[in-house]
């Protein structure tokens, strides 16, 4: 399920240090995760529309969801506990109501404290531009890096559709394609 691996990712130590969540505090929101969380991870950018505004988020959108995403930390390595956690320090959270822009509909994201990271990916994924944007990565990988606006409209929307109408379930989307007739055109398929 995309949906939950993003959700395990956001406060994994890991990602948690490699993209400064770990110092992402309320006194100093830090955009890093946020913005690779909307361009790489799950939306994409989109078109510019004007400064700081794309097609799928604006700028504002990338500052707010780091506010969301503040107070996780990874505490050192201590000697009785050989491996990394990561722990959810309350004063170290935005506590205050997040405001995102007209790409998401204005949504509102209220303090949940541990939990508001939760919130924050599941707001991304009512986008219906996510299922298409995680969709066309996966076309690319397993079929070719070619999308045309047919292969858009008769392939990676239906199979966007799949992915939403599964709740990020990416198995079913990918029992469609792998058997398709296009799957095994040999000018589609890298395969």
């Amino acid at each position: 399920n995309f949906k939950q691996i993003t959700k395990d990712i956001t406060i994994d130590t890991g990602m948690l240090q490699y993209l400064s969540g770990d110092i992402n505090t309320a006194v100093a929101p830090n955009e890093n995760y946020s913005r690779e969380l909307l361009e790489l991870f799950t939306i994409g950018k989109g078109e510019m529309v004007a400064p700081g505004d794309y097609t799928n988020y604006t700028e504002t959108d990338v500052k707010e969801l780091a506010r969301a995403l503040t107070g996780w930390t990874v505490p050192p390595v201590r000697t009785d506990h050989n491996a990394l956690y990561a722990t959810f320090n309350s004063r170290r959270h935005d506590s205050k109501v997040k405001q995102l822009s007209h790409r998401f509909n204005n949504a509102i994201i209220s303090n949940n404290d541990s939990n508001e990271y939760k919130d924050v990916v599941d707001t991304i994924f009512q986008q219906d531009e996510c299922s298409r944007f995680i969709m066309r990565k996966l076309y690319r990988w397993f079929v070719s890096s070619e999308i045309t606006d047919v292969i858009e409209t008769n392939v990676i929307e239906p199979l966007a559709k799949i992915i939403r109408d599964n709740n990020y379930e990416i198995a079913p989307a990918l029992r469609v394609l792998f058997a398709s007739d296009h799957f095994f055109e040999t000018t589609a398929c890298m395969i």
